[in-house]
């Protein structure tokens, strides 16, 4: 997809979000290493997602995971963006460089393991669900059947 086709697909619909015209999704525009400066693990993030929807971050209480294809949906091997440590990534310019590569999904099995999915290479890839190492996601919500700019 090319920066021209991104620009009419991703829309800032706030200050710290954007809205997807492809997916309707809105999107954090910061994952959760930009917003707090840590690493989290699984459970973490979940509670961090649960303070996010209590605080009604951005106007809203009903943000969760992506699922695995949504974060997928945001990867684009074309683009090329910065991450936390610089490398090459590919996520697209509408969400600020610096963002952790690997974003933790909803998709857990046997109750240890959570799906994430990496942004450097667009893999997916299972891990504890208490491992914080390099654990982040951009967190997500579905649109509202009225919403409009």
């Amino acid at each position: 997809m090319s920066e021209t086709q991104n620009k009419t697909r991703f829309v800032e619909c706030g200050e710290g979000t954007i809205y997807d015209t492809h997916t309707r999704l809105i999107w954090q525009k910061r994952d959760t290493y930009q917003l707090t400066g840590k690493w989290m693990n699984w459970v973490q993030t979940r509670d961090f997602i649960e303070q996010q929807n209590n605080a009604r971050a951005e106007g809203y209480g009903d943000w969760r995971f992506p699922m695995s294809q949504e974060a997928k949906s945001l990867y684009d091997k074309a683009i090329v963006n910065k991450d936390y440590m610089g490398q090459k990534a590919h996520l697209p310019h509408e969400f600020p460089n610096g963002f952790g590569f690997l974003c933790w999904t909803g998709e857990v099995r046997n109750k240890i393991q959570a799906m994430r999915f990496g942004y450097r290479k667009g893999a997916t890839m299972y891990d504890d669900i208490y491992r914080t190492s390099r654990g982040s996601t951009r967190l997500v919500r579905n649109v509202d059947k009225d919403f409009s700019f």
